[in-house]
């Protein structure tokens, strides 16, 4: 399922992720993913709350639509814990990889 719409600026597809799912996330410049869970969805940016591990903390943080399309973001998402979303979406076996597939 797509995360980023197709049009002139890059949304989020509502229909792809919803408030209340459970997404693991990892910014390029991070050096670990973080765990959380969608606390709000517009079509510029997603919005998660995770625990650092420090005692009684909540933090949120931001992916937007346009980092999202710049390649700045891996997330990992889902809504029932039995299907897993991905995107970037994984190249398919010989796909960019040099494989015996070319």
């Amino acid at each position: 399922m797509e995360l980023i719409g197709k049009s002139d600026a890059p949304v989020i597809n509502a229909e792809a992720i919803a408030k209340g799912d459970l997404i693991r996330a990892k910014y390029s410049a991070w050096s670990e993913e973080r765990n959380g869970q969608v606390a709000a969805v517009t079509q510029d940016e997603i919005r998660v709350i995770w625990q650092p591990n420090i005692r009684n903390v909540t933090n949120f943080f931001t992916i937007t639509a346009e980092e999202i399309k710049d390649g700045l973001w891996t997330v990992k998402w889902t809504p029932d814990m039995e299907t897993i979303y991905m995107y970037p979406a994984p190249e398919e076996p010989g796909e960019g990889d040099g494989g015996a597939g070319e």
